[in-house]
């Protein structure tokens, strides 16, 4: 089981703020046992870039993981945490490692369990998504 994070304190209408998903997280991880948390460099949406801005929720995880003493060491280990990059033409070997280490910063943690691509290519066909990655990212 996971917790999806996409609309979290966006400018959608009804978007919980961050004292509901404080209590999201609570209710979820630390009383009912979910540890996956799903989340993107690009969240929320949709954001407007002053009051909502992307990367706000990993800043969020970020905080409620820090109050909880979940950021580091033992306490890290009971959540997973899945990001993303943005996919499309950001994809490059210098941002794969930039957004990276912006997630990791948002998020106050120094691993991610699971990164991955968000949208390669949303208008390409599938069968030539795999050819943006052919590349040695050391």
């Amino acid at each position: 089981t996971m917790v999806r994070t996409r609309q979290w304190v966006s400018k959608d209408f009804n978007a919980p703020n961050k004292e509901d998903v404080f209590s999201f997280m609570d209710y979820a991880i630390l009383d009912n046992g979910v540890n996956l948390i799903d989340t993107a460099e690009q969240y929320p949406i949709p954001s407007d870039g002053k009051t909502a801005k992307e990367g706000d929720c990993e800043v969020v995880i970020g905080e409620w993981m820090k109050a909880r003493g979940l950021q580091k060491g033992e306490g890290r280990k009971k959540v997973v945490i899945a990001s993303k990059i943005t996919g499309g033409r950001n994809v490059t070997p210098k941002n794969i490692k930039k957004d990276c280490a912006g997630s990791l910063q948002r998020l106050g943690t120094d691993y991610l369990d699971v990164y991955q691509l968000h949208w390669p290519a949303r208008y390409s066909p599938q069968s030539n998504w795999g050819k943006s990655l052919a590349y040695n990212i050391d």
